[in-house]
């Protein structure tokens, strides 16, 4: 099965969703104010963040050839991307891990068609 736009945003409605049933009764901003640590939170808000950067590449130019070569270079900026913060260690780990991890799904599921 090939990845087309209309796929990647069906993906990222999935991670909202999973996103929306980690935080529970919460907001992404008032586990901050918290000083809680909720990684799987952020795992999925990185899901969330990269597969909309993948969306907005594709506005103008959703063909295959762009799709493949925007997958590449997203996975080597979000491989790149180094943590902002001392201090959000674990945190940041695990929105990287999720934008990275939404990346290598949508490559291989563009591998397999090709």
């Amino acid at each position: 099965m090939a990845i087309d736009a209309p796929g990647v945003a069906r993906l990222r409605a999935e991670a909202i969703r999973a996103w929306s049933d980690a935080l529970g009764d919460s907001t992404a901003c008032a586990l901050t104010k918290s000083g809680r640590s909720f990684p799987a939170a952020k795992f999925h808000e990185g899901r969330v963040a990269a597969l909309g950067e993948m969306l907005r590449g594709l506005r103008d130019d959703p063909s295959p050839s762009r799709i493949s070569e925007l997958i590449t270079t997203l996975r080597e900026s979000w491989e790149g991307r180094q943590q902002p913060r001392a201090d959000g260690g674990g945190e940041w780990a695990s929105y990287r891990a999720g934008g990275l991890e939404a990346l290598r799904e949508l490559g291989l599921t563009d591998a397999e068609e090709s």
